[in-house]
């Protein structure tokens, strides 16, 4: 009688049924039941084929490796959309900077134009 052996697909299927089944559906926060699915869909759904190919010696400990890289991409571009608004905002805080000289600059000699007229 010969052994079968589930492919990874089967496995990860079927762990995943199991997550959402379990665990999804046992959380309280609306926040992390829409979490989970956006890790499902947009980090292990999409690297299944990296899942598949990895040595890694359960399906959980794949899947774990999967969230962690793709939460890490989108640490990654949030840090960089950090900081191209700070750099927005230093500009636009310099910009008023100038623009408070600016006026206090026509303030000044306004105000020196009209004490020479009296």
């Amino acid at each position: 009688m010969g052994r079968i052996t589930p492919s990874f697909r089967q496995i990860y299927e079927e762990t995943v049924a199991e997550l959402k089944s379990e665990l999804q559906s046992a959380m309280v926060d609306l926040g992390h039941k829409s979490a989970f699915d956006s890790i499902l869909k947009d980090a292990w759904n999409r690297e299944q084929a990296a899942m598949g190919n990895s040595t890694l010696p359960t399906v959980c400990d794949k899947l774990n490796l999967i969230a962690s890289i793709h939460n890490r991409k989108l640490t990654a571009a949030m840090a960089r959309e950090l900081k191209d608004k700070d750099l927005k905002i230093k500009q636009l805080s310099d910009k008023i900077d100038e623009l408070e000289n600016a006026v206090k600059i026509i303030m000044d000699k306004l105000k020196a134009d009209t004490d020479g007229l009296k």
